[in-house]
């Protein structure tokens, strides 16, 4: 997905399935490029490819996304995230009322005859989950800020505590939460370093000031 030219070949199977010939004109590509690209993206299981009959000869392949999710990459000084996650299907949490009752309203929509009868309520169900997820960014990017804060203040701090490798624990641990094995493994440390410099820095953490 870091490439360009997949992204854009991307956004434009995102809206329908396409054919290779005919994203080669509409995105003004070669046609040996977007088979390149289709063909790397296909055996990463990003998209999926169907034969069609053609009026005009021999069956070609229509490609489709196969794949619904998300990427969130989190930037700043002290603090790298990068995650990835499927919603292609329902999620194993609990749905709360308010997404229940979108989900209803879904369900009641597609009751209503096709044609613009349906597509109203849907349309109206758009802007409402819209409205939430930018909610929701807005907030996320509060609480981005207020821990990139935090980080910054915690790496003034840790460069003040002696050793490297308590220095080098010490940053890992503001950036993610994991194991002894999972910290161990990252840096390059032996198992029991790591558990002796989260015994200390435990240590510290709870005597007095």
């Amino acid at each position: 997905m870091e490439n360009p030219i997949r992204r854009r070949i991307i956004a434009r199977l995102s809206e329908e399935p396409n054919y290779q010939l005919q994203l080669s004109k509409e995105l003004g590509l070669s046609q040996q490029l977007v088979a390149k690209h289709l063909v790397s993206m296909e055996g990463a299981g990003l998209v999926s490819a169907v034969f069609e009959d053609s009026p005009r000869g021999p069956q070609r392949k229509e490609y489709l996304i196969k794949k619904s999710f998300s990427v969130t990459i989190d930037l700043a000084p002290n603090l790298f995230k990068a995650r990835i996650f499927s919603f292609g299907a329902v999620p194993g949490i609990q749905e709360t009322d308010e997404q229940a009752q979108i989900r209803s309203q879904t369900s009641d929509a597609l009751r209503f005859p096709e044609g613009a009868a349906r597509l109203r309520p849907l349309t109206q169900i758009f802007a409402e989950v819209d409205k939430k997820l930018k909610e929701m960014e807005e907030e996320r990017a509060v609480l981005l800020y207020l821990r990139s804060l935090a980080l910054r203040e915690a790496a003034a701090v840790s460069t003040t505590m002696g050793g490297a490798d308590r220095k080098k624990v010490i940053r890992y641990l503001m950036r993610e939460t994991e194991g002894i094995a999972d910290i161990s493994a990252s840096l390059g440390l032996q198992k029991q370093v790591v558990g002796d410099i989260l015994e200390e820095i435990e240590k510290d953490l709870a005597a007095p000031e």
